[in-house]
């Protein structure tokens, strides 16, 4: 009986966690450049990985939690400096002598003219510099679908890249729509990326599947709840019958 109560507690525990990450993921149903996160359970049930893990009890877990980093729509806004990615990759930027990876395509140009996040991070170019333009102060910017920047339609000779990785896996969420790329993964100038000037990526986060998967999982929780309590009342009986006598 032992076994089952923790097998049980176990999966309330996953259904828990998992309820977390679909919150998370709703909270960022409206987030520019947001990637869903996705939960993958595993059992382990027999063989000697249950024996030598779990000492013959059947656990219920959460085997990995992965990024979904299929593309959210195309939301046009009008603004120059909103670019949005159409295929895979990233916008490469610099933070604190840091490197960081993001779909967010809101940009804008500071009083040095450095093409820079709205928050305040620069954007790095094909060399891995940062792209300065010169005074653009009511010309008019355009950036074609290869990232090449014009003012008044003369190339300024400076070039917003998208940047591929070698392993998606190895992209590590930090917060804001940021990524940093873990040791044994590389990223690569893209080739077959497209850039859209004038809108943002929305997220990838579809509101009625969150809300379904939500559902299903409160719902696996609630039963999972109900086996713990009825495993309680059997405990309870069963010191009740060895009080007997």
């Amino acid at each position: 009986m032992v076994s089952g109560k923790y097998s049980a507690l176990s999966g309330a525990v996953a259904r828990e966690q998992a309820m977390a990450n679909i919150a998370n993921n709703l909270a960022n149903v409206s987030t520019t450049g947001f990637k869903r996160d996705r939960i993958s359970f595993e059992s382990m049930l027999r063989g000697s990985r249950q024996i030598r893990q779990t000492r013959g009890i059947n656990y219920n877990r959460i085997r990995r939690i992965g990024t979904d980093f299929s593309q959210g729509g195309l939301r046009h806004t009008g603004r120059p400096l909103d670019v949005a990615i159409d295929g895979q990759g990233f916008f490469k930027i610099r933070s604190q002598g840091k490197i960081f990876y993001t779909r967010q395509g809101s940009l804008a140009l500071d009083q040095d003219g450095i093409l820079k996040t709205t928050a305040g991070y620069p954007v790095l170019g094909d060399s891995g510099q940062t792209i300065q333009l010169p005074a653009t102060q009511g010309r008019a910017i355009s950036i074609d679908e290869q990232g090449n920047i014009a003012i008044n339609g003369v190339a300024a000779g400076a070039r917003l890249q998208v940047f591929t990785v070698s392993d998606t896996s190895k992209l590590k969420k930090v917060g804001n729509s940021l990524f940093t790329l873990e040791a044994g993964a590389t990223d690569q100038v893209a080739e077959s990326a497209r850039i859209v000037q004038g809108s943002l990526e929305t997220s990838n986060v579809n509101m009625m599947e969150e809300m379904v998967r939500m559902i299903d999982t409160q719902r696996k929780f609630e039963a999972l709840h109900k086996v713990l309590k009825s495993y309680s009342t059997l405990s309870e009986r069963q010191n009740e019958l060895g009080t007997v006598g």
